[in-house]
Order: C-alpha cells, then structure tokens, then sequence
C-alpha cells in the first residue's frame, strides 16, 4: 500500500510541475504578445505615417509643372521685368513693406519665380508674419531654392534665392511658426509671380484636351 501511495504522490507531483511549466510558457507568450503590440509598434506605424506623408509631399512637389527656361541676359531682363522687379531680383534690393501686392494675399495657389517661372512657395505655408513682405514657413522643396550669406548690413544674413535662374527673393530667418518648421522666408512680392489655384486648374483642364 505505502509504495503505491508514493507512486500516485509522485505522478500528482509531476502533473503539477507540467502545468505550472505549461501556465509559465503561456505567461511569457502572453507578454511577448503585449510588447510587439503595444507603443513600439505605435511608435512604428506613426513613423510609417511620416514617411509616407513625405513621400506623398514629393511626390505633389514632383506634379508641378515649371515652364522652359533659357538664361537671358542683362537687356533681355531688363526689357522683361519691371524696374522694381530687376532691381529685387538682380541687384538683391528690397521693396517696401505693406506697399507691394502679396503681402496679405490670402488666396489659394502658387508662387512662382518672376525670372524663370519656377515653382517656389504655395499658399499652405503662407502666414501672416506682421512684416509687411509675403512670408512663409517652408518652400514646396528645399531643392527649390538656394541660400547664401549675405553680408549687405551689419549683421549676416541668410539670403534666399531660385536654384534655377538664381534671381534674388528675400532672406530666410528663424523666427518663423515654431509649430512649423521654425522658418520665416521672408520674400519681396516683386521676385514673385502668383498663379491662383483656379487659374493652375484651368491650365491644366486646356492641355488636356
């Protein structure tokens, strides 16, 4: 009786052991689970989301259409631009404050080089910056535009201009929308041409037919 008594005790045992072995992997699974699902995971998909809006900001910024260009010189540019306008964007002077056409232009659409066409900035990252000059927090891509430094005051300042005709369009500072990126391209309206979204829509409805 006693030996038999044992060898039921030793398979409970043994029993017990296996389950808890099984309850402890089950456990471990259960956690396992619990961390690939929870914020890195988040953190993941909200990275996903960033690269994707970028790649769909490209890819709007890759739509646009710019306009041939062939360099002109000197009397060409000054036979096609205004006095204003050759003087901005080829000698870099700067127009009046709340005295030139877009600063509190608050339609929807595009703002191009006045020299060579080219797509710049939009009407999205146009804010009000209380300057008196168009202002805006970001260029459709930095690919865009072309900065140098500008040493024509006292202190340096960052210069912007188009990348492709070069023109001279304002100058770039950081005291821009700091839920932004943080920048103000502060540009004179008269390095630029603006092309209303209606009007970009029109366009584009005559060369499809």
């Amino acid at each position: 009786m006693n030996h038999s008594f044992h060898h039921v005790d030793a398979k409970r045992v043994f029993a017990f052991i296996f389950v808890a072995v099984l309850v402890s992997i089950g456990l471990r699974q259960a956690d396992s689970q619990d961390a690939v699902s929870g914020e890195p995971v988040a953190d993941a998909v909200e990275v996903r989301a960033d690269v994707s809006a970028t790649i769909e900001s490209e890819n709007e910024a890759d739509e646009i259409e710019d306009p041939p260009y062939t360099p002109k010189t000197v009397a060409e540019l000054q036979k096609s631009l205004t006095p204003i306008q050759f003087k901005v964007t080829q000698n870099e002077e700067t127009e009046t404050a709340f005295r030139n056409k877009y600063w509190d232009n608050k339609k929807e659409g595009l703002y191009r080089c006045i020299v060579c066409g080219q797509a710049l900035f939009t009407s999205e990252t146009k804010y009000k910056s209380g300057t008196g000059w168009p202002s805006f927090y970001d260029p459709i891509s930095k690919d865009r535009i072309g900065m140098k430094v500008d040493f024509r005051l006292i202190y340096p300042r960052q210069e912007v201009h188009c990348s492709r005709c070069e023109a001279h369009l304002g100058h770039v500072f950081n005291d821009g929308p700091k839920d932004k990126t943080g920048k103000r391209y502060c540009l004179n309206s008269a390095a630029l041409r603006f092309e209303e979204a209606a009007e970009k829509s029109k366009s584009a409805k005559d060369k499809s037919r």
